[in-house]
């Protein structure tokens, strides 16, 4: 594996993973921005531009151009939006490394945006945030992250809403489109078998000419919090589901290595402390697990579960009792060690799709600024000790750092309210 990392004049990063003997090249796409950067007047737009790049570009006018042509050659193609970035990536055979460059480019750079698809589509996303809605286990994260930051666009939707999509305006779209999506904001990446020479020759033809301009800057408002917050909502489920956060650490933030592997102890595999004690001993959930999300200027460490509805207040309790355990003693030198040897395993089968190697690149470089390799992350990893763990648990598991958002067939909350000690 070969890494090349270059910026061209206007601000824009190129990331390249030569892969000699593959088979295959990917072609992506990363825009630094996501729903967190929106304003209510276009919340959701972010999400909706993932959608609607697809629908005709200058060089594929029509709609159903661009599925077509990635169809008819078997590629793979998606596109995906979170609260901080959005992604496009084309993959196909080696040989069709021009194509798929030209494709992908002209889809983000020229897009044609007509009145028409754009309604066509506001009711493709409509019906998305209906099929969501649906899902409980989706839902409640969102939910959670309403009450951590009430005050924050972080706390918002991605896909928007309703309204604000019905109401989503074409200018609205294109000033959005043109605020972000600038050189200085945006990486390129390209894992696989190509000329690398010849691959910086194309970028610079065709992107590096592009003038550059400031991307508005975004204002965070974090709420300050004095005790457990929860909210609940009511649905007819068969099944209660949890999200219980607590607010962590940003992107760069050096704790990000221990919280992984305290999200690992407590709730990452199938021998993990939440698991056991909860499913297996107690039989109060089929899925119990926990994980910490970082974002650029906080983070949420989250247990997820889907509970017995008539017990669910009983697994409240106890994963409670397994964050107090966590706090109040150290883990033990062998149960980290099997943390950590779980987080490399696991690094190690999904970097068997080698392209894997460009998404953990990427995304490194978007959120923290820099190209950061698997095996220096897994030195930082093995550098934590037992009391590092146990003094980050003492540090986030605190009550006025606690946020729970329950989904399920309960009319009250104060049940839930009492037992939120820790």
């Amino acid at each position: 594996m070969q890494l090349t990392h270059k910026t061209l004049k206007n601000g824009l990063n190129v990331l390249l993973v030569n892969l000699p003997d593959s088979k295959s090249v990917l072609f992506t796409i990363l825009v630094k921005v996501g729903s967190r950067y929106e304003t209510k007047e276009v919340s959701g737009v972010s999400h909706f531009l993932e959608h609607v790049f697809f629908k005709g570009s200058k060089k594929y006018p029509k709609p159903t151009d661009i599925s077509q042509i990635v169809d008819a050659i078997g590629g793979d193609f998606n596109a995906s939006t979170s609260k901080e970035a959005t992604e496009f990536y084309i993959k196909a055979e080696k040989h069709h490394f021009n194509l798929i460059f030209d494709v992908l480019s002209d889809m983000v750079l020229n897009p044609l945006f007509k009145e028409e698809e754009l309604n066509k589509e506001k009711g493709v996303v409509v019906e998305e945030i209906n099929q969501y809605e649906d899902i409980p286990a989706s839902q409640v994260e969102n939910h959670l992250e309403k009450i951590m930051w009430p005050e924050s666009t972080l706390g918002w939707e991605i896909l928007g809403t309703r309204r604000s999509i019905q109401k989503m305006q074409r200018s609205s779209v294109l000033k959005y489109k043109n605020s972000f999506y600038q050189p200085s904001n945006i990486i390129l990446g390209i894992s696989g078998n190509f000329d690398t020479k010849e691959a910086l020759k194309k970028i610079e033809n065709t992107w590096g000419k592009l003038k550059n301009k400031k991307t508005p800057k975004h204002k965070h408002k974090e709420t300050k919090q004095n005790k457990p917050n929860l909210t609940v909502i009511y649905k007819d489920t068969q099944q209660a589901h949890f999200a219980l956060g607590f607010k962590s650490f940003d992107h760069v933030s050096k704790k990000n290595p221990a919280l992984m592997l305290l999200a690992n102890v407590l709730g990452g595999n199938m021998s993990s402390r939440l698991f056991v004690e909860i499913r297996e001993k107690r039989g109060l959930a089929y899925h119990i697990s926990a994980a910490n999300t970082p974002y650029h200027d906080t983070g949420n460490f989250t247990i997820h579960a889907g509970l017995q509805v008539e017990k669910a207040k009983s697994a409240l309790i106890e994963i409670l009792n397994q964050l107090k355990d966590v706090k109040n003693t150290s883990v033990s030198v062998k149960e980290l060690k099997r943390a950590k040897d779980f987080i490399r395993g696991k690094l190690a089968l999904a970097f068997e799709n080698r392209h894997r190697n460009l998404d953990w690149f990427m995304d490194h470089f978007a959120f923290t600024g820099k190209v950061k390799s698997i095996e220096s992350f897994l030195v930082e990893m093995e550098k934590v000790s037992v009391k590092d763990i146990q003094k980050l648990a003492k540090e986030i598991f605190q009550e006025q750092n606690m946020s729970l958002a329950i989904i399920g067939p309960f009319k009250e909350k104060n049940s839930f309210e009492k037992e939120l000690k820790i």
